[in-house]
């Protein structure tokens, strides 16, 4: 059984995902790849200038200390010992504030792509078809502690993974849903698809949930050409959409490692019974998947 809601699921970090991020903007265009490059390196020198300021230095407090003064080199290892672990415990002070704060800043350039680009795209796409409408819009950012865990979880996973990589690796930082009618869902959804590629928008992977018994819909993901950024949307009828609201506290629950497994056996017999009434749209079950990541 699978349930397909990434709007909330967590994302297993792969290191061939982590390379293809790293590679995007190459792809793209060498020129800006190299000013990114650039760019990055200009936020870095900030960031130390920043640090130094706050009276932490990577590397300095360190070079004070001779080879003497190591292990096994003369003085007291205790005293050594201690004065090694001091200097670990500073060294990952100093990084948590590097990371705080380049994922401060990912974050806010994760809203001004959303706010300046994909949100007013999305806007005069939905004006195109008076039949259907984006719904749930004001939750179409990822809260900000949600989506620093996301990116935390694959910079932990890949230590050499920079965060501006990283952010662009979450599928749902930025998310939407459109919600048909049930006589014009899956041609909407063509539509719509089609209408998004004319944008300039990539697809990136689509699947198909229709014949699950868990969650009912169509979720897709596409890239933001111009930052490399992800972006989920969702497709919906409205009976499909009040299912999945009134099923995402189980949902949660679920994904929740330290939930019982004979719980999870119920909410997740919960979710199939909430699934089993919903009325399949003519046509929804032949929407095909497809995932470019994998096929590249």
């Amino acid at each position: 059984m699978r349930i397909d809601r990434s709007d909330d699921g967590g994302e297993r970090p792969d290191p061939a995902d982590a390379a293809r991020a790293r590679s995007a903007d190459q792809a793209r265009d060498p020129d800006q790849a190299r000013d990114a490059d650039e760019a990055r390196d200009g936020d870095e020198a900030r960031d130390t200038s920043q640090v130094r300021g706050a009276g932490l230095d990577r590397g300095t407090h360190l070079e004070r200390h001779t080879a003497a003064e190591w292990p096994g080199t003369g003085r007291g290892d205790d005293a050594s010992a201690a004065r090694v672990a001091r200097n670990l415990e500073y060294r990952a002070t100093v990084d948590a504030v590097f990371r705080a704060d380049a994922i401060d800043r990912g974050y806010a350039r994760v809203k001004e792509i959303e706010e300046k680009t994909v949100t007013p795209a999305m806007r005069r796409i939905e004006a195109e078809d008076p039949d259907r409408h984006l719904a749930g819009l004001e939750n179409r950012l990822k809260g900000k502690d949600r989506l620093t865990e996301k990116v935390e979880k694959w910079m932990n996973a890949q230590p050499d993974l920079r965060p501006d990589d990283a952010f662009k690796l979450v599928k749902d930082a930025i998310r939407y849903t459109f919600v048909y009618k049930e006589e014009s869902y899956a041609e909407g959804i063509y539509a719509d698809c089609n209408r998004l590629e004319s944008t300039g928008f990539e697809p990136v992977d689509r699947q198909n949930s229709w014949k699950e018994d868990q969650y009912k819909g169509v979720n897709g993901r596409w890239r933001e050409p111009g930052s490399g950024m992800l972006f989920e949307i969702q497709f919906h009828t409205q009976e499909s959409l009040d299912a999945k609201e009134l099923t995402h506290p189980a949902y949660e629950r679920i994904r929740n490692p330290a939930t019982p497994p004979a719980e999870v056996r119920e909410l997740r017999a919960f979710q199939s019974e909430v699934c089993s009434n919903i009325k399949v749209p003519p046509r929804a079950t032949e929407i095909p998947d497809y995932n470019y990541l994998q096929e590249n």
